[in-house]
């Protein structure tokens, strides 16, 4: 298990530690007890428990892109939902951070669209 301390990566997600959180931001709500911080087409999201955690997200993402900011009050980890070939889990401790989904641009489509996992 990794264990966090200013910026990690797993997957295509990024994550920082920010010092405030946005102001004009909209709650997340937990899906089974969990937030999804990245969602996968094949359903192997990337998680974090409920307990101890507030999402929130800005009322316009930008184009091919998810940017979540939470609030941690107690330990959580951010995990990968996927039996092989997954993503080492990461330790965070209680915290403001950013959470954003990497996006790639498609010059034939002349779009910009949400990596893949």
């Amino acid at each position: 298990m990794k264990t966090f301390i200013k910026f990690a990566a797993q997957g295509e997600i990024s994550i920082s530690r920010v010092e405030i959180i946005p102001s004009g931001l909209k709650p997340v709500e937990a899906e089974n007890g969990k937030f999804i911080v990245g969602h996968s087409e094949t359903g192997h999201h990337h998680v974090m428990e409920r307990t101890g955690a507030q999402f929130f997200q800005p009322e316009n993402q930008p184009e091919g892109m998810t940017v979540l900011f939470a609030i941690l009050t107690s330990a959580n980890e951010l995990q990968h939902l996927r039996g092989h070939d997954t993503h080492e889990t990461i330790a965070f401790q209680p915290g403001m951070y950013e959470f954003r989904s990497g996006r790639e641009f498609d010059p034939y489509a002349e779009l910009a669209r949400k990596q893949a996992d």
